[in-house]
């Protein structure tokens, strides 16, 4: 089954949107942009926090409680999230699951000890891809800083941690609306029995219908097409990709 999910990267308490990571432009306020997707048909809602990493900050237990009481939409939550405690404290106040991406390269043992605590279907592996001289490497630190792991094997290592799913995002093609990184999608697919949401670069319904029909993958990222009010969730859920 087809599933549709928008990403609102969050910078100083605002929505911001940008190309290939950079450029950040100003959105729209967190819980303004969550009510509006209300009755759209989305199957779920992703809030990062872009800033946590030199802030030290992740989104405020308030603001996911407030989002949370106007959505009937799962939501979940990434930026600053460093221990257990706090994805308790998360989940009370309405948050759904938990996206980890950084902090994975810090400390790899935390992916264990959040899928013993609350199972594998709780946490997301963001992973951020980016290729250099042909070859796909895994980025952290909002995609500033280049780990050096080859994206399959980091891959393979986090699913062996507990991972329950991976959202790759290509920062070659993220905001340009071109089309997902097809390549590296397919090749994760091929090698590796993980579940994907694709993110990164998506223009058209076309866009999805590869990856849907010949992947295996079903579920999509999508922010500028619906942060601009270019497309509605509803209208990828009435496309028969068979």
């Amino acid at each position: 089954m087809l599933r549709i999910i928008s990403c609102l990267d969050i910078k100083n308490n605002f929505v911001v949107k940008g190309i290939n990571f950079k450029n950040l432009k100003k959105i729209s306020l967190p819980f303004d942009l969550c009510k509006n997707y209300k009755n759209t048909g989305i199957d779920e809602i992703i809030l990062l926090d872009i800033t946590s990493n030199y802030t030290k900050k992740s989104l405020s237990y308030s603001s996911i409680k407030k989002i949370s009481k106007i959505i009937n939409i799962p939501i979940s939550i990434g930026g600053g999230i460093k221990n257990i405690f706090k994805i308790k404290k998360m989940f009370k106040v309405g948050a759904d699951r938990i996206v980890l991406n950084s902090i994975s390269y810090n400390n790899i043992t935390i992916l264990r000890k959040i899928s013993n605590y609350f199972g594998s279907q709780c946490l997301i592996i963001a992973i951020d891809i980016k290729k250099k001289k042909n070859i796909y490497y895994t980025y952290k630190n909002s995609g500033y800083v280049n780990t050096n792991f080859f994206y399959l094997d980091w891959i393979i290592i986090v699913k062996k941690m507990g991972c329950g799913e991976v959202l790759i995002t290509s920062i070659d093609n993220d905001g340009c609306k071109l089309g997902y990184d097809t390549n590296s999608l397919f090749f994760i697919k091929k090698k590796i029995n993980i579940s994907i949401i694709a993110s990164g670069g998506i223009g058209s319904i076309n866009d999805i219908f590869f990856l849907y029909k010949y992947c295996n993958i079903n579920s999509f990222l999508i922010a500028s097409l619906f942060h601009y009010n270019f497309l509605k969730p509803f209208y990828f859920k009435k496309i028969n990709f068979k």
